[in-house]
């Protein structure tokens, strides 16, 4: 199997996995023990999957794939916090979450942004 169909397969998964954590009810998780452990992991979720999805849509040649990458994980953010809040009774939709989200998006987009050549040339 090509490289491209495995970051394929490993973004469609991770998708996936982030609608279903995004959804589900969570029990008793493992935490940082700090006030901010739910906010750092909607920045690192997001983080990745702003990778992920730039290592795809680079992979299947599309044009401006940081910018495409960037808007579907920041509007995949915002539709997952509009889900919680309409389609759960056990989760809500938070700005802070939001902006988690987005931040965790933005920080990847930059790295990615200024090492990109690199990135490009080891796929």
């Amino acid at each position: 199997m090509s490289k491209k169909y495995i970051i394929f397969i490993i973004t469609v998964f991770y998708t996936i996995l982030t609608t279903f954590l995004s959804l589900v009810e969570l029990g008793d998780i493992p935490n940082l023990n700090t006030k901010f452990d739910d906010k750092i992991a909607h920045f690192l979720f997001y983080a990745i999957f702003c990778l992920l999805w730039f290592l795809n849509l680079t992979y299947f040649k599309i044009k401006r794939s940081l910018i495409a990458a960037s808007a579907i994980s920041i509007l995949f953010g915002l539709i997952m916090e509009i889900l919680q809040d309409l389609t759960t009774t056990y989760r809500t939709a938070e700005f802070l979450d939001i902006l988690a989200n987005t931040m965790g998006t933005i920080i990847m987009a930059t790295l990615i942004y200024k090492k990109k050549e690199l990135i490009v040339k080891n796929l």
